[in-house]
């Protein structure tokens, strides 16, 4: 069993590592979250990197990169913050199922556009009364000639309204189907008539910002249907332990960061003669963090592993999803206990992944939904 990473592997940690440095370092993805601003720099060097084009087959363009390289760059670009990971994470993997369902046309937009950093995609899931039970979608998308008129509200849209992207949204085009049935993906331009965005204020993960997306009477061409009309439930889950599989590194990233950031601090800190660090009170809450920490890490890379086998992984990057996230938070939790005053000050970084945190257990799958699929794979039934 090899548990260690290739040459190109290892090399890729380490340019990801001095990109996040130059690029997106903590304190500057803390000023992006707080003055909500998109990044152009960001977006232009992932492109740059070619990390855009990585996991797509080098016959349409791509850097036939897997599934364990792209858990690599997560972890790296977590470490900046959860919401840099995002900008890379989100757009990836909805790329690959337009790559995998779509046609030669949107494979060639890919490839001109996407790879190039031109083109960005955000996926739309949620509704008002759709989150966990993704398959009660109400927008509605009736094919009329060459096009769909779509009119519906979907929530919860990361990305929605960063400049030069596209809308990746489920919808249901099949109103007398059952429920899994009757659910397309279609591509819709933000700036078409009929389509009115409104930011959600949150608490963090503001580089990318959160939308709500009103539809009414939109027409969306019908060459914009990606995959088989009524067939986007499996559409929807072909990518889902890949993506589960990368936002579980990107977790991993960010709380080692925490950790990181609370050991320096507590190094340094000195309290009745010593450093607070050397109490064992705080020494024992730090250790058994960093066990955690490694927990979530080979979680995440044996989900990751397995995708790139194709092997099923529901249970495993369900698993990885739960522990990667809780422990982001409980890394935070114990960052704010140990920096004290100043992790409670705004302007300090545990601060910032404190905010941030919050959302690792409820965005991408809640951690009662991650328990429900690890349930389900050990035969129990949920409700």
């Amino acid at each position: 069993m090899d548990f260690g990473l290739s040459d190109e592997q290892r090399m890729l940690k380490e340019v990801a590592q001095a990109f996040v440095a130059e690029v997106c370092p903590p304190e500057r993805a803390k000023e992006w979250d707080e003055a909500e601003t998109v990044p152009e720099e960001l977006f232009k060097g992932l492109a740059d990197m070619g990390w855009l084009a990585l996991p797509f087959p080098a016959e349409d363009g791509g850097g036939d990169g897997g599934a364990i390289e792209l858990t690599v760059l997560a972890e790296e670009l977590g470490r900046a913050s959860l919401d840099i990971a995002m900008c890379y994470v989100g757009g990836v993997v909805i790329g690959l199922t337009i790559h995998r369902w779509g046609s030669r046309q949107q494979r060639e937009t890919l490839r001109e556009r996407m790879f190039t950093g031109q083109l960005r995609y955000a996926v739309s899931m949620s509704e008002p009364d759709s989150g966990s039970d993704t398959a009660a979608l109400r927008t509605r998308a009736v094919l009329d000639g060459d096009r769909f008129v779509v009119n519906g509200q979907k929530t919860w849209c990361t990305g929605a309204g960063v400049p030069g992207t596209h809308i990746a949204m489920y919808v249901r085009t099949g109103a007398s189907k059952p429920k899994h049935e009757g659910i397309s993906l279609l591509l819709v331009d933000p700036g078409l008539p009929g389509v009115q965005l409104r930011r959600t204020p949150t608490l963090a993960r503001r580089v990318l910002g959160t939308y709500e997306v009103y539809l009414t009477g939109v027409a969306v061409p019908a060459d914009g249907l990606v995959g088989p009309l009524h067939g986007g439930w499996p559409v929807m889950l072909s990518n889902l332990e890949l993506e589960r599989a990368l936002m579980s590194g990107a977790y991993v990233g960010v709380a080692q960061a925490t950790l990181d950031e609370m050991l320096a601090y507590a190094k340094q800190r000195i309290q009745f003669d010593r450093p607070i660090g050397t109490f064992q009170a705080l020494a024992h809450k730090m250790a058994a963090l960093q066990t955690e920490i490694d927990a979530a890490r080979m979680l995440a890379y044996r989900a990751a592993w397995l995708v790139s086998r194709r092997q099923p992984a529901a249970r495993e990057a369900a698993m990885a999803k739960l522990k990667g996230s809780e422990t982001y938070v409980a890394a935070t939790r114990l960052g704010m206990q140990i920096l004290a005053g100043h992790g409670f000050s705004t302007e300090s970084i545990m601060s910032f992944r404190w905010r941030e945190s919050i959302v690792a257990t409820i965005s991408g799958g809640t951690s009662e939904i991650q328990l429900n699929a690890i349930a389900r794979a050990m035969g129990l039934r949920t409700y």
